[in-house]
C-alpha cells in the first residue's frame, strides 16, 4: 500500500471519518505497476496518488523539486483515469463501460479528469520519489456527464392502496446492514414485486449534482441528521432492506409493504425526487 494511501486511512480513522462508506481501488496499469486509491461514497470524493522521480543529472534542489511533483502530477492523473473506470454507475455499468460505449462521455470524463483537484499537503518526497495525490468528485459535472446514459423513460405510477404516513417525512433511511450491498452512483430501490420505487428516472439533476442520486453512511444516527435529509429537524422514514439485486448487487429490495409506505410517504411530502435517500451499509447491528 501506498505511504499516502495508509497516511489518508489513518487520517480519515482520526478525524472520525471511520463510519464512511470507503472502497478501497485498485488496478494493473500499463508496464505492471499497480494503481491505488480509494473511494470514499460518503462524501463522495475519489482520492489517487501518483509517485514521480528525476534524474540523478539535475542536482539544483528547486529545479528537482519542481520537476519530482510535476512528474508525480501526470502520473496521478493517468492513474485517476484508470480508477475512475472501476467505479459503478448502477447496478449494470461502470464509468469504464461507459467510456467503452461513448466516444462523448469518454472525451468528457477525460476532461474532467484533468480537472482534478491536488490535496492539499499531500505533497511529499521520501529517498528521491515525490508524491502526490488528486481527488475527483463524483457529483457535480461527473453525475451530470454520466447519469444521462442510465437513465430511462419513468414508467407510469402503480395505484397504491391508501395509506396515511403518521408524520411528514423529510426523506429515506434504506437500512441495508447485514447485506453483501454494494455501493454506485445510481442505485434502483424495488419493490419484492418488481416494481421500481426510486432510481436515477425522474429525480432533479439538479440534486443530483448537488448531492448525488444517493447518499451512503456506516451510522444510521448519523444518517439520521445529515443534511441531505434535513439536518437537525431531519424526520426519516426508516425502512429495512430485504436483499440486493443487480448484476453488481448495488440495488436495493424491500418488502411489497414497506414499499407502499414509501410510495405513499413521498406522496404526503415529496422527498424522492430531491435525492433525499440514504442507504445505510455495514455489519448487522448486535441484537
Amino acid at each position: 500500500m501506498p505511504q499516502l494511501l495508509l497516511l489518508a486511512l489513518l487520517l480519515a480513522a482520526g478525524q472520525g471519518w471511520a463510519q464512511n462508506v470507503l472502497q478501497p481501488l485498485q488496478a494493473q496499469a500499463a508496464g505492471q505497476q499497480s494503481v491505488e486509491g480509494s473511494l470514499d461514497w460518503t462524501t463522495g470524493v475519489l482520492t489517487v496518488y501518483g509517485e514521480g522521480v528525476v534524474s540523478p543529472d539535475i542536482q539544483n534542489p528547486a529545479q528537482r523539486r519542481l520537476m519530482g511533483f510535476r512528474a508525480a502530477k501526470a502520473v496521478a492523473y493517468r492513474n485517476l483515469l484508470e480508477l475512475v473506470g472501476q467505479v459503478h454507475i448502477d447496478a449494470t455499468t461502470t464509468v469504464g463501460e461507459a467510456m467503452v460505449a461513448s466516444d462523448s462521455i469518454r472525451t468528457r470524463v477525460s476532461g474532467l479528469v484533468r480537472g482534478a483537484r491536488l490535496v492539499p499537503e499531500s505533497q511529499q518526497e521520501k529517498d528521491g520519489v515525490y508524491q502526490v495525490a488528486l481527488t475527483l468528485d463524483l457529483t457535480e459535472n461527473l453525475a451530470a456527464t454520466l447519469l444521462p446514459a442510465v437513465r430511462r423513460p419513468v414508467p407510469a405510477a402503480t395505484p397504491t392502496p391508501t395509506y396515511t404516513p403518521p408524520r411528514t417525512y423529510t426523506g429515506l433511511i434504506i437500512d441495508a446492514r447485514g447485506l453483501p450491498l454494494k455501493p454506485s452512483m445510481a442505485p434502483r430501490l424495488l419493490s419484492a414485486g418488481g416494481n421500481e420505487l426510486f432510481s436515477a428516472n425522474g429525480v432533479d439533476l439538479a440534486y443530483v449534482r448537488r448531492w448525488g442520486v444517493v447518499g451512503y453512511d456506516r451510522d444510521l444516527e448519523r444518517a439520521s441528521h445529515s443534511d441531505r435529509l434535513g439536518g437537525a429537524a431531519a424526520q426519516p422514514l426508516i425502512i429495512k432492506a430485504a436483499e440486493t439485486s443487480g448484476q453488481y448487487g448495488a440495488d436495493v429490495v424491500i418488502s411489497n409493504e414497506d414499499a407502499v409506505r414509501v410510495q405513499m410517504a413521498d406522496q404526503h411530502a415529496p422527498f424522492l425526487a430531491q435525492c433525499r435517500v440514504v442507504f445505510v451499509l455495514g455489519p448487522a447491528p448486535a441484537r
